[in-house]
């Protein structure tokens, strides 16, 4: 466990280092960042707006952000909240915007890729984010933030904006409710 620390405490370096670089300019710096955090800020796209497409809209739209305000980053805070923060705003935005443009019956269908016959690993995987698109929004944002984007419940707390208890305990209701969910299914 000690070696995990250590790895995360050395990314969040790496990530605070590649920020201050994206704001002198470094394009290979922000080509590091998205290598890095491309998966938990679509994972956290995704889990908001339930849509695959409109989630890689955001995915794309968060790295043009933080090439633009990479300044605005403070130092000592956590890079990894910073950008996904960004994210979640967006996805937040264009779950609006959509909300807006489309009748609620096209919003609240989820987009899930085909999968290919006898593709064991993919069904499970679709089964077990099609039990996280199961989960309330505010649920499933939590579980998102937490075991994807691997935020503490603190950091979690305050991107948005709730007790640290609250997340907490949200998110061990979260946890039950996929794992029954799962296991109806019969991938428990």
């Amino acid at each position: 466990m000690v070696g995990a620390a250590v790895e995360g405490e050395r990314r969040a370096v790496d990530a605070e280092a590649a920020l201050e670089a994206i704001a002198a300019g470094d394009m290979d710096a922000l080509e590091w960042l998205y290598r890095e955090l491309r998966v938990p800020v679509f994972a956290v796209a995704l889990a908001i707006t339930a849509d695959r497409g409109l989630a890689e809209d955001v995915l794309q739209e968060t790295f043009l952000r933080v090439s633009t305000r990479a300044r605005m980053y403070r130092p000592g805070s956590t890079p990894r909240a910073w950008v996904v923060t960004i994210a979640r705003n967006l996805a937040l935005d264009a779950v609006r915007s959509r909300r807006r443009e489309l009748p609620d019956e096209a919003v609240a269908k989820a987009a899930v890729p085909p999968v290919a016959a006898g593709d064991d690993q993919a069904v499970a995987g679709l089964t077990v984010t099609a039990a996280l698109l199961a989960l309330p929004a505010s649920e499933r944002q939590i579980v998102v933030l937490h075991a994807v984007a691997d935020l503490t419940h603190a950091e979690i707390a305050r991107t948005l904006g709730m007790p640290a208890g609250t997340v907490r305990w949200r998110y061990r209701v979260a946890l039950g409710r996929m794992e029954t969910i799962l296991e109806g299914s019969g991938h428990g």
